[in-house]
This record gives C-alpha cells, sequence and structure tokens, in this order.
C-alpha cells in the first residue's frame, strides 16, 4: 500500500519515485509487488497539483501513464528517469485510487483522460440537521454514560450548534489556495473539536464554564 498526499508543491518526479521505491523488478522491464499480490496506491487531493503552462498537471500524468495500459502495453508504466538509458518500466498489478474535493479554492478540474481510468463515485455532503443529530448523540451518550451534571450535560446542544456556525463560517471564509492548501475544512475537523471534548473526565469536570473553555480550546487548535 502507497499513500500519496498531492498537494500545490507536488512534482512529477517526486510521485514516481515514491511508487517505484515500494516495487520490485520482476524480470527485465517489468516491475511490480511480490507476486500473488496487489499494489495498491491511494492519492488524496488528487486535483491539487498546479497546472503548469499547457494546463498538464505532471504528477496526474506520470499516474496515468503508470496505468495507461492502452497508450504504454501491456500494463502502463513509465521511463526510468534515473538511469542514463532511460529503459521503460511496465508496472504490474499496481491499482490506483484517488480522492478529491469539488474544484474551487486551490482545487482544479483534472483531464478526461485521467478520469477514464477511475470508476467514480461522489459523496454529497451531510446537511445540517444530519450532522447535528450525529454529533449530539455523541455527546449525550458521553454525559449520560459518565453521569455528568444536569448543567453540564445540558451543554450537548450548544456544543454541537456553536460548533457547527463556526465549521461553516471557516469553510465559507477560509477558502484553500496554492500558497495555503491547509485551508480545506470538512466533517473530520467539526469531529475533532467534538472529540476533543470527550477527553475531560468527570473527576475533572468542574461545571460549564470549564467545558465552555475546553470548547473555546478546541476551535482555536482546529480552525484557528
Amino acid at each position: 500500500q502507497i499513500l500519496i498526499g498531492f498537494s500545490a508543491q507536488s512534482k512529477c518526479a517526486q510521485t514516481q519515485s515514491l511508487v517505484d521505491a515500494k516495487l520490485e523488478r520482476r524480470k527485465r522491464g517489468l516491475f511490480g509487488p511480490p507476486v500473488g499480490k496487489t499494489c495498491i496506491v491511494m492519492v488524496d487531493d488528487l486535483n491539487m497539483p498546479v497546472k503548469e503552462t499547457y494546463g498538464a498537471q505532471p504528477p496526474i500524468e506520470i499516474l496515468r501513464q503508470g496505468i495507461d495500459a492502452i497508450a504504454y502495453p501491456p500494463t502502463g508504466g513509465w521511463y526510468d528517469t534515473k538511469d542514463s538509458t532511460h529503459p521503460f518500466r511496465s508496472l504490474a498489478d499496481v491499482l490506483l485510487f484517488g480522492a478529491m474535493g469539488e474544484p474551487g479554492g486551490g482545487r482544479t478540474f483534472i483531464t478526461p483522460r485521467m478520469l477514464g481510468h477511475f470508476f467514480l463515485m461522489g459523496f454529497p455532503l451531510l446537511d445540517d440537521d444530519n450532522m447535528a443529530q450525529i454529533f449530539n448523540t455523541i455527546l449525550d451518550w458521553k454525559f449520560r454514560v459518565d453521569t455528568y451534571p444536569g448543567d453540564v450535560a445540558g451543554l450537548s446542544k450548544k456544543i454541537v450548534q456553536a460548533t457547527m456556525d463556526i465549521y461553516k463560517a471557516t469553510s465559507a471564509e477560509l477558502l484553500p489556495t496554492p500558497l495555503k492548501v491547509h485551508y480545506s475544512f470538512n466533517l473530520r475537523d467539526f469531529a475533532k473539536v467534538i472529540f476533543g471534548m470527550l477527553l475531560l473526565k468527570k473527576p475533572e469536570c468542574e461545571g460549564p464554564e470549564r467545558h465552555v473553555r475546553l470548547w473555546v480550546h478546541e476551535i482555536f487548535r482546529v480552525f484557528g
């Protein structure tokens, strides 16, 4: 398994080296995982690399070349840039998975030539009611199981609603750019705040004020 996280600074040679380092030589010109196994390459933020002058995204193009069995038979591959003779390296038993967000900010549309190699799946964002239901249930369960005082247990809905307001405002105002690719907030960040609230044990609970201070701390830690 190879995990790759793309950013605006991702380079073609770097991407190729990450994959080559995990594969072994099977025979002359053919590389892959150990015989009988399949290498899974998982690329996060697939559409983050910056486009060059002519509109191509080199890190994406090298991956496309590696799996394009039609243009580079029989299995797809690329040229060995570290060898002075630049022999072609065919890649066998390699599966490519990718994940990306909607174009916007630092994210762009990727070439249809790349999309043509994928089975596409889309996941819509949760609406506000579903998000509130999920995280209210988590907090209510925590406060009930640990028998927190009523004034603390009553904060669950307020904590979730306040976190949602901050999350939506941050997502709308702090958009990712090529120079600030970390400005990309999703449900994982929302969950970090809520799960951070679960770390305060009952013996450390000194009333609702301490939970409010903890919530402020978690908001600054995740979104600040």
